[in-house]
């Protein structure tokens, strides 16, 4: 595979998918100390970048005239990118998404005509189903990221960028199966190979990462993350080949700097992105990767997230800046102390979110109880004034409060 397949993609994807900007970013540019830039596939049609790699797999399967209709399987980004790309080629498209697929999910698939079909409990019963059908009706199976002409799809955001900016020191892309990663590494390092090629994994699914550390392919038992997108156990073949070759490494970043990095972008730059697509910016925030002085984008790849999941993604995220926190305070079990408590936080402006009392606790005395409560504040620094001010006035502040203590 070479930069002629993407450059081919690209002349497919011309008059269907948006060039977004690479818009470059002040607010992260001061945190970091680089020169940061993001590229919004957020904002991309269905909502994500996959869209290219389907669109550009099942143009070809119509230019050649082999199938009239494909299946693929998938619980998020590619089934809608599936399903755009067979309504604009005519083509038939069954989507296979587990029972567990949220409705908003579904609904958005079926929404672009493609027929969604609910089946067993996670992607690897979804993908058994796929492949029969592909066997039964005769139709193209469409891999989320294992196969050339999706890879195809997915770099021609390298080739984007380079046109954009082209003298950026470093590229930061995020990685499941691998699709986005080997796609704009090979176009990136094709153009030129002094940019550097970084792929961002959730330290909960590390596949990639685990297996081009170990220079072998390594499957993981399982994933546990808040970015779905990326949570896959078992890289593709054709993408680590690739992504072996040509990244310069790949990185893992944790559910908290996730969730940070997602209300950074929501406050700072006023964008909803979902969990994998903030793991570039999740990783510059991290501190993880020197990027002082250089011209560095982070490719933003996708912002179709729940607005259920939201919510607490926001809470997560809150906890991990220290914007939220639960303060333990043993104290006498008599009336007047809450108010006494209640009037520190209040003269140090932290807002009271919740309130709890555990008077259960083996290390207490009688007459004694634990109040546990949750605030708000402005960060590490303020939460660190409001425990000293509680201290000072003779309070017993423990250790184990949840959320930053």
């Amino acid at each position: 595979m070479t930069i002629d397949s993407i450059r081919e993609a690209r002349e497919r994807l011309a008059a269907v998918v948006q060039r977004n900007r690479l818009d470059h970013s002040s607010t992260f540019s001061a945190m970091t100390g680089g020169d940061v830039y993001l590229k919004c596939e957020n904002l991309q049609k269905t909502g994500s970048f996959k869209v290219r790699g389907a669109y550009n797999k099942i143009a070809k399967l119509a230019e050649e005239g082999k199938t009239k209709a494909i299946v693929a399987c998938s619980a998020g980004n590619h089934a809608q990118g599936c399903a755009f790309a067979a309504s604009a080629m005519g083509m038939k498209a069954t989507i296979v998404m587990p029972k567990t697929t949220p409705i908003a999910k579904i609904n958005a698939t079926e929404g672009y005509g493609a027929k969604a079909e609910l089946y067993g409990d996670c992607y690897d019963d979804a993908y058994l189903r796929a492949r029969e059908i592909e066997k039964t009706e005769g139709a193209a199976f469409i891999h989320p990221f294992d196969d050339e002409e999706v890879i195809a799809g997915q770099g021609t955001l390298g080739l984007e960028m380079l046109e954009e900016v082209p003298d950026l020191d470093c590229v930061i892309v995020p990685a499941g199966g691998g699709g986005l990663l080997a796609g704009v590494a090979l176009a990136v390092k094709s153009i030129n190979p002094k940019v550097s090629v970084i792929g961002v994994q959730a330290e909960g699914a590390p596949a990639i990462a685990l297996s081009f550390r170990e220079k072998k392919h390594i499957a993981t038992d399982s994933v546990y993350t808040i970015a779905d997108g990326i949570a896959v156990k078992n890289p593709g073949e054709i993408t680590m080949k690739i992504i072996d070759k040509y990244a310069d490494d790949v990185v893992t970043v944790s559910d908290g700097d996730i969730a940070s990095a997602i209300i950074h972008l929501i406050e700072r730059t006023k964008l909803v992105v979902e969990p994998a697509g903030a793991t570039p910016l999740a990783l510059l925030l991290s501190g993880k990767l020197n990027v002082r002085g250089k011209k560095v984008a982070c490719l933003l790849s996708g912002g179709n997230i729940d607005v259920s999941t939201i919510g607490k993604i926001i809470d997560r995220g809150l906890v991990s800046r220290g914007r939220k926190i639960e303060f333990s305070i043993q104290l006498q079990d008599k009336p007047g102390m809450l108010e006494k408590v209640s009037h520190i936080l209040a003269s140090e402006n932290a807002n009271v979110i919740s309130i709890t009392y555990d008077r259960m606790s083996a290390d207490l005395e009688l007459g004694e109880t634990i109040l546990h409560i949750g605030c708000e504040v402005g960060g590490k620094e303020h939460s660190e004034r409001v425990a000293k001010a509680l201290t000072d006035s003779g309070l017993k502040v423990l250790e184990n409060g949840r959320g930053g203590r």
